[in-house]
């Protein structure tokens, strides 16, 4: 898949997601100097130490991790359990709002914005997306998929596929199962064998195809899993 690149003198996303919200919480901040996330400077930075935890793996995506601190909107990004739970959609006005099933469906109905850039933690409250969130691209777990015409041309096929009654887990067989095949007029099948060849490249890219699957649930005519 191709890869998202961040584009030079644009706004950071969450910089922008930052700036849209209403937030003015005074954070600890011990001195001026340069972000680690997004290597601002000079900045005031509070404390990584003080923001993220032990534990804490995601500093291969930072600009500066070398740094010691963190800016107002780095640190808030981490900080604010919301944006781990939650779907958002960010753009560059600057505007951040909450986003339902309803809402991504919509979304990934159509090639994403490049001014546009969209949050989906497919594992509420574990990982921090925001951060890995990249203009024109999805957010998911710790990293940023593109969504073209290519990826809406899938997820498409993906929707009719489960509107005649393909499961999630039928979805990711190789073949189409015969047992929902049969219930399908014959003439038809051309179509949705057409529709699951689509879809082969996709089966391997874990990410692309949670995403995928929780924005077709609605098709789902017959609950199978």
């Amino acid at each position: 898949m191709r890869k998202l690149c961040e584009v030079a003198g644009r706004q950071d996303v969450v910089a922008a997601a930052f700036a849209s919200t209403k937030t003015r919480e005074v954070v600890e901040l011990a001195r001026v100097g340069r972000c680690a996330r997004c290597a601002a400077s000079p900045v005031p930075v509070e404390a990584v130490t003080k923001v993220v935890s032990r534990t804490f793996t995601g500093f291969d995506s930072w600009k500066a991790p070398a740094e010691g601190g963190l800016c107002t909107s780095c640190a808030w990004a981490y900080q604010h359990p919301d944006l781990r739970r939650s779907m958002h959609v960010v753009t560059t006005r600057p505007a951040m709002r909450a986003v339902t099933a309803a809402d991504l469906e919509r979304i990934l109905s159509r090639p994403l914005d490049p001014d546009t850039a969209v949050v989906v933690p497919l594992r509420p409250g574990r990982k921090h997306i925001l951060p890995h969130a990249r203009w024109g691209g999805i957010a998911v777990e710790d990293t940023c998929l593109p969504w073209t015409t290519r990826d809406v041309a899938a997820v498409t096929a993906m929707r009719r596929l489960r509107a005649l009654g393909f499961g999630a887990r039928m979805l990711a067989e190789p073949a189409a199962p015969y047992p929902v095949l049969a219930t399908i007029v014959s003439r038809r099948w051309p179509a949705v064998f057409a529709d699951w060849d689509r879809l082969a490249p996709y089966r391997q890219v874990g990410q692309w195809w949670e995403l995928a699957l929780r924005a077709t649930v609605s098709a789902s005519a017959k609950g199978k899993k």
